[in-house]
């Protein structure tokens, strides 16, 4: 038995080590062939390291950040510039050495692989720093000593534009500081909330400056650890990344209720509806429920009796919906952190001659048949209210008694003004941008709050008044 373990246990490393190997060199070649793409769109790990560190676009970061005079801003560009070209030619360099060996390693060992690529890239890792550690230096040079003191204030500034966006749990990429922008308190709820925004731009750079250094730190431990029997180091590894993952989104939920509280009763709930939608919007997003009660609400020829029956059914729902958000949001975030974990046992299966379906946990999947349940339950209560004369009148109900087409799934045949009585829903499954004007798109521009003032780094739109 033990053995059998043993060869188990061997014939996963020798599957892993293959799989990883053909992951790293078609990474590498990638890179090699079309490194815009990566550049365009890298979110941190392997891609990450042939993405400059510093663009064009970054230079109002750090003329705002260090309150740099007129006569400044052409030295700064022409550094970025410098930059730039050392960097894409070191790149480039680098994506020739790694060009060569497609042909090299046609028929050859994956550890050999894993070993003729992880040397170039771990050496790359040094120079990017090395280039960085540079550019940053020459910056400094160039300051006055007033200047100076605002040093960790661009350091904060840069995290948070090129760090934040890297994260991968729900709500771990959330900027709570345009987030409170957004609900547009007056100057007097502003200044009260100041303190606890601060507070939170405190908190969240240090949770992302040790994220960011056990990300940038774990790609050599990953190349190093593919080595022959090293899984168990290679779980470990990206299990130390997820738990500094956990810590910059438990920041984020901590500060959402700090900075929740500070902007009072009127504009604290807005604040934090908001913020929910954008980190689960699976969960916050908008349901199919509600557009029925909108419409039905909205008949003009209810009785008082149906009037009041609508309401106190429509409080019903938001209070029973509201308990299975609370549910389903506290999963994700307990199911979210063991994903390497499952990848893992999957592919332990998987190679034992198993078969495997993703399911993101039990819990969230009887959650979902839960909420599904729910749905459907006061679909048919509205249902019951209202005569066959008002239900033909709205949207998803359709004619009494009438079947949902074969496959059609309930929420598009209930979701009021996307899917009609028949049709699917062309968005369905995913945040109507019209019905949900609250909804923005899930990359938040990083914004640090001096940053809100008008010649900020970072500009967004005014958002709309939207009713919450």
């Amino acid at each position: 038995m033990h053995k059998n373990r043993t060869m188990t246990r061997t014939t996963i490393g020798s599957a892993i080590r293959n799989q990883l190997a053909s992951f790293v060199l078609a990474t590498s070649l990638a890179l090699a062939i079309a490194p815009t793409t990566f550049a365009q769109g890298a979110r941190g790990g392997m891609a990450s390291m042939f993405t400059p560190d510093f663009l064009p676009r970054d230079l109002p970061v750090f003329v705002d950040s260090l309150g740099l005079e007129e006569w400044q801003r052409p030295i700064l560009e022409a550094l970025l510039e410098d930059y730039g070209t050392n960097f894409a030619t070191a790149a480039d360099g680098v994506r020739a050495s790694m060009g060569q060996l497609k042909d090299v390693a046609a028929g050859t060992n994956p550890d050999k692989i894993v070993d003729l690529i992880s040397r170039p890239l771990i050496a790359w890792g040094d120079e990017k720093k090395a280039l960085r550690n540079d550019f940053l230096a020459s910056v400094k040079s160039q300051l006055s000593d007033v200047q100076a003191e605002s040093w960790t204030r661009l350091e904060r500034a840069l995290r948070r534009e090129k760090a934040l966006p890297n994260g991968e749990l729900s709500g771990e990429s959330l900027n709570l500081v345009m987030i409170a922008r957004e609900v547009e308190a007056p100057p007097i709820i502003a200044d009260a909330a100041r303190p606890a925004l601060e507070e939170y731009e405190i908190k969240l750079d240090e949770a992302l400056a040790a994220r960011e250094t056990e990300l940038e730190g774990a790609i050599s431990s990953l190349l190093s650890a593919m080595g022959p029997n090293d899984t168990g180091k290679l779980l470990a590894i990206n299990e130390r990344a997820m738990q500094k993952r956990v810590a910059v989104r438990a920041v984020q939920d901590a500060s959402l209720v700090a900075i929740r509280e500070a902007l009072g009763s009127e504009y604290g709930p807005s604040f934090e509806k908001r913020a929910l939608r954008r980190a689960f919007p699976q969960v916050y997003g908008p349901n199919p429920i509600n557009p029925l009660f909108e419409a039905a609400t909205a008949l003009p020829d209810l009785t008082d009796e149906q009037k009041g029956k609508l309401t106190a059914l429509r409080a019903t729902f938001q209070s029973e919906h509201g308990v299975i958000q609370a549910r389903y949001a506290a999963a994700i975030r307990t199911s979210e952190p063991g994903e390497p974990r499952r990848r893992a046992d999957a592919l332990a299966k998987k190679v034992a001659g198993g078969t495997t379906k993703y399911s993101e946990s039990p819990e969230i999947d009887t959650i979902k048949s839960e909420r599904q349940e729910l749905y459907a339950r006061f679909r048919a209560a509205i249902a019951d209210i209202l005569n066959d004369a008002q239900k033909e009148t709205i949207p998803g109900f359709g004619k009494p008694g009438a079947e949902l087409p074969a496959g059609q799934k309930y929420g598009d045949a209930v979701h009021l003004g996307t899917g009609g009585g028949g049709k699917p829903s062309p968005n369905s499954g995913q945040i109507d941008e019209a019905a949900d004007p609250n909804k923005r798109p899930k990359s938040d521009n990083p914004t640090t709050m001096e940053q809100t003032k008008t010649g900020g780094a970072t500009k967004e739109p005014k958002p709309s008044k939207a009713v919450d």
